[in-house]
C-alpha cells in the first residue's frame, strides 16, 4: 500500500458521503447473496418500493461484473473464473447511488457507452419496446444474460444511466456504471 494512503480519512470520506455498502474484490455469487441481504436491510427504512429498486439494481450491476469484467479470478467453488470488480451504494438526503466498476475490454467499454448512451435516448414507451424486442432475441453465444439488465435499471430508476470509461492499458478500460435512484 502506498505510503501516503491514509485509511482514517479514506473512511472520514466514505462517512461524509453515507457510503452503505462498499466492497472491491471477486464478485462471487455467495458474496453477492451477503452482500445483497446486508443492503435490503440498510435501505429498508425507506419505502418498500425504493428498498426493492436499490436492491434490484445493485443485484443487476453485481452480475455485470461477475459476468463482463475482464479481470477475473477462478471459483473453485462455482467451478468458473469470477469477475472482480468495485462495487459501491451511497446514500444521499434525496436519492440513493448504485455504481460498479470494472476493467473491460476496450471495444467492449465503448460499446457498453453507445448502448447506454441509445437507453438513455429512449422515452418510457421506447425503453418498454425495447425491453419487449431484446427478451426476444436469441440467447447471444458470446456472452451470458439476457441483455436487457442496462434498460431494466434505467425503467426501475426512472433515471438514465451513468456510464464512463477511464483509460487503464492499451487492450482494457476501466468501466465505471452508476444509477441514481430518487426516495
Amino acid at each position: 500500500m502506498d505510503l501516503d494512503f491514509n485509511v482514517h480519512e479514506f473512511y472520514e470520506q466514505m462517512r461524509r458521503e453515507t457510503v452503505i455498502l462498499s466492497f472491491k474484490g471477486v464478485v462471487s455469487q455467495d458474496l453477492l447473496s451477503r452482500l445483497a441481504a446486508n443492503l435490503k436491510n440498510r435501505s429498508s427504512g425507506d419505502s418498500t418500493m425504493i428498498g426493492k429498486r436499490v436492491f434490484a439494481i445493485f443485484i443487476e450491476l453485481s452480475q455485470n461484473v461477475n459476468l463482463h469484467s475482464a479481470e477475473k479470478s477462478y471459483s473453485i467453488k462455482e467451478d468458473k473464473p469470477i469477475g472482480i470488480g468495485f462495487l459501491l451504494v451511497s446514500e444521499a438526503e434525496d436519492h440513493y447511488m448504485v455504481s460498479s466498476s470494472n476493467l473491460a475490454d476496450k471495444k467492449r467499454a465503448e460499446a457498453t457507452i453507445e448502448r447506454c448512451k441509445y437507453i438513455n435516448s429512449l422515452d418510457k414507451e421506447g425503453l418498454k419496446d425495447f425491453y419487449k424486442d431484446q427478451r426476444r432475441q436469441p440467447q447471444r453465444t458470446e456472452s451470458p444474460g439476457a441483455n436487457v439488465g442496462l434498460i431494466d435499471m434505467v425503467r426501475k430508476s426512472n433515471n438514465p444511466i451513468q456510464a464512463e470509461i477511464y483509460p487503464y492499458s492499451e487492450e482494457q478500460s476501466f468501466l465505471t456504471i452508476s444509477v441514481k435512484l430518487d426516495k
